[in-house]
């Protein structure tokens, strides 16, 4: 059988994204958060809702690709839907088109607050992601135009194909703050163990941060995170 070579052609999407709190000039803190597998931004956001206040603008995308989470056929309005960032399948591809996805946001909200009078150098900008979520962000902090100035890969390592040495040559104020709960049942101690000793080869500052909880997110935490 001939062998297929696969062909490539850009497209423009419409991604859908939240935001909690306004554009003014009293921002000083953008943070970005990106959720997990299966899960919508709407939902994702709710938990960052109480914590809106007028320095803190917090942005929600959501991943290009959905799907139903009930696999049977037949699917109805009230079938649920879920999104995620990216597969296996042509894996660089949807890598690039993640990365151009938040390259994309940040400008728009930098573009936002220029007309507030707010700077680039008088912001924070901070990338979180949650689960699935968690390689999404580092890999935009990575390979992106944005400067990401604090990384929370939360219940996720930070993915091998990230040079985490050249990333922090590249953004000598990056911070990284390792989140993950001491009940999670797909992070185990081995992976916090190894992911700790790279980031420790590295020499980017980082925190391992633990709370008493699951694969979930926790707002005690998201708190003392946003506090800092």
């Amino acid at each position: 059988m001939l062998e297929l070579t696969p062909l490539h052609i850009a497209v423009t999407r419409t991604a859908r994204y939240y935001q909690i709190g306004t554009t003014s000039n009293l921002v000083r803190d953008v943070w970005i958060v990106c959720h997990g597998f299966s899960q919508l931004a709407a939902d994702f956001a709710v938990p960052f809702q109480s914590l809106d206040d007028d320095s803190r603008l917090i942005l929600v995308p959501e991943g290009l690709s959905r799907f139903y989470l009930d696999t049977r056929p037949g699917h109805t309005g009230t079938s649920k839907v879920g999104a995620l960032w990216m597969t296996r399948e042509d894996r660089d591809a949807e890598i690039g088109d993640i990365v151009n996805y938040l390259d994309t946001l940040y400008e728009r909200i930098l573009g936002q607050l220029a007309t507030h009078g707010v700077t680039r150098d008088q912001i924070r900008v901070h990338a979180l992601g949650f689960s699935q979520g968690g390689p999404a962000v580092s890999r935009w902090a990575a390979r992106g135009s944005a400067v990401v100035d604090h990384l929370v890969p939360w219940a996720h390592a930070i993915p091998q194909d990230v040079n985490i040495r050249a990333l922090g040559e590249r953004r000598p104020d990056l911070h990284i703050d390792m989140v993950y709960g001491t009940r999670d049942r797909f992070v185990g101690e081995d992976a916090i163990e190894e992911q700790r000793t790279i980031l420790e080869a590295s020499d980017v500052p980082f925190l391992m941060r633990a709370f008493e909880g699951g694969h979930a997110l926790n707002l005690a935490m998201l708190r003392e995170l946003m506090a800092e």
